[in-house]
């Protein structure tokens, strides 16, 4: 869409009917809308240094930092574990490399200064035995000192079966080894205490009435994600023997891949890992109504797939697959808002289980440890920006009722929706600054409100309309004039006296109803008009008070 730059002049003073800032808005607006922002590399975040792999591909990612002060990526490759120093960000170095099965999945967690290591199914053709859990001795790593740990579990038929592999682990603040997807049983949640001795895990029990793909372990509540049957679970696993299932719920797109939990206990987000999949808001604090309180998918229309979520403070950091790594503020859950991506994955766009698979934010440092499968790890850093929001409420100017579907839309930024019921609607971006709502709805006047976007602020807005058969006789609109029309290079806007120094809203259309520019302002006498727009015919639209007449504009 073509914007018409314009000034308007009043006395000497020229307004531009379109700001700098306004300007900057819109162009990345136009790329959103266009599909073109998978052009753009990154937002809020920049990439320290990278280790590329390029005789094998990678998986999942954990981080450790020792006493000296010095971090550590630990990294699954499709054949092994490596540890590689980053404590200098641009020059990472392997320390070392343990070989090990040749498979796609790999996960590690860490307890004190062990790390622990699943690998899933491996490939056919491979000749390493399954290694069970993998603990690799960090404070060793001149000289690795690492075991494979299978213990033997009696199942069906009386026979006894040995942990081969498994799909994700997690060690909660207690020193609790949850191993979830396992080839035991039907692939629940194996629980072993590695606190006592992290060398050699005790068998503590067994969560199993669904196979889980991952999970997440707080205070005892296990959140697991039963990606088979679609579900978040909730479990008290206080009693490791007899763990009892409280809750469950749906995720969106029916796939649960993995959870975690919000710093305060009540939230819990999720990934569906499919095209287009969402990350997913629960309120968690009451069990009885486990809710959905919002999601979010990146670059809508695109079918990116999410990965992996984690929670540092209130913001998300997602591997996002084509997308790179995500940052999400998620201080209101509510409304969850992407203000920060590094596309890690410059070679692959939109759906398909190419780039990021892990992404690691705890390190002491902040950096942000991020695995892509094709170009190798990455030490990335982030701003963390909160986001601007705003709750809007559409309501009746003459009762004060809300009203229910309207059409709300900003005028720079890509975002509309439907009020709701009750008139809400929300909206949010990683940027501050200026903008308008334009709400219409069949039976009002169409609504113009300015709006502004504040960092870290939850504004509200009261966007009134006012019905088509109220005080319409008497609407000064009705004496606003514009000339000369036709028009070549500019038109002169007269305002009645009672407008004068009263805030309007001037808005030009094509005769698509597609917005060309909007400016709001405090209304003189009259107003001159430079443009550039090119020959046709144009409506000029303009709101005082919330009515709104319209004007035909003849350009030559």
């Amino acid at each position: 869409m073509a914007i018409a730059m314009m000034e308007m002049k009043v006395g000497k003073l020229k307004l531009p009917l379109i700001s700098k800032q306004c300007s900057w808005f819109l162009a990345l607006s136009f790329a959103l809308l266009s599909g073109e922002a998978k052009a753009q590399t990154s937002m809020a975040m920049t990439k320290l240094g990278q280790l590329a792999y390029p005789n094998w591909e990678l998986n999942d990612v954990w981080g450790y930092a020792d006493t000296l002060g010095n971090e550590y990526a630990l990294v699954g490759a499709r054949n092994g574990f490596d540890v590689v120093d980053v404590t200098v960000p641009a020059n990472p170095s392997s320390k070392i490399f343990i070989g090990g099965a040749f498979s796609v999945w790999r996960d590690i967690k860490t307890w004190s200064h062990y790390a622990y290591v699943v690998h899933d199914f491996q490939f056919s053709w491979s000749t390493s035995p399954n290694e069970g859990v993998t603990i690799v001795d960090l404070d060793s790593l001149q000289s690795p000192h690492y075991k494979r740990f299978r213990p033997q579990f009696n199942i069906a038929g009386g026979q006894v079966d040995s942990l081969q592999r498994a799909h994700n682990i997690y060690i909660d603040e207690n020193g609790v080894l949850y191993v979830f997807g396992s080839n035991i049983f039907v692939g629940g949640a194996l629980m072993f205490d590695v606190a006592t001795d992290p060398w050699n895990p005790i068998y503590l029990g067994v969560f199993d009435t669904y196979y889980l793909h991952d999970g997440y372990v707080r205070d005892n509540m296990l959140y697991g994600a039963a990606v088979n049957n679609g579900l978040l679970c909730v479990v008290d696993v206080t009693l490791k023997s007899s763990p009892q299932l409280l809750a469950t719920t749906n995720t969106p797109n029916g796939t649960t891949h993995n959870t975690w939990l919000s710093d305060d206990s009540k939230t819990v987000f999720t990934t569906d890992e499919v095209p287009g999949g969402y990350i997913a808001a629960y309120d968690v604090s009451n069990l009885a109504n486990v809710s959905e309180i919002n999601k979010l998918r990146t670059l809508e229309g695109t079918n990116v797939i999410p990965h992996n979520v984690h929670v540092l403070n209130d913001f998300l950091v997602t591997s996002y697959y084509t997308r790179g790594c995500q940052i999400v503020d998620a201080v209101y859950p509510d409304l969850l808002v992407e203000v920060g991506f590094y596309d890690t994955s410059p070679n692959f766009a939109g759906q398909g289980f190419n780039g990021a698979w892990g992404a690691y934010p705890f390190l002491p440092s902040g950096n942000i440890l991020a695995t892509d499968i094709e170009e190798g790890l990455y030490i990335l850093t982030a701003e963390y920006t909160p986001a601007a929001r705003i709750y809007g409420l559409v309501v009746d100017s003459v009762t004060g009722n809300p009203i229910a579907g309207a059409n709300v839309s900003l005028s720079i930024r890509p975002w509309a929706q439907v009020s709701k019921i009750d008139g809400s609607l929300k909206a949010g971006s990683a940027f501050a600054g200026n903008d308008a709502f334009l709400a219409t709805r069949l039976g009002y006047y169409p609504r113009v409100v300015n709006v502004n976007f504040n960092t870290g602020n939850y504004d509200t807005v009261r966007i009134a309309m006012v019905p088509v058969t109220f005080g319409v006789d008497e609407n000064p609109l009705s004496k606003v004039t514009v000339f000369p029309n036709p028009s070549n290079s500019y038109f002169n806007v007269s305002f009645p006296e009672m407008m004068v120094g009263k805030e309007v809203s001037i808005g030009i259309y094509n005769t698509q109803g597609q917005l060309i520019s909007l400016n709001i302002l405090t209304a003189a006498q009259n107003l001159t008009v430079d443009h550039n727009l090119k020959p046709g015919l144009y409506f000029l639209e303009t709101t005082y008070q919330g009515l709104t007449t319209r004007i035909k504009l003849l350009v030559e």
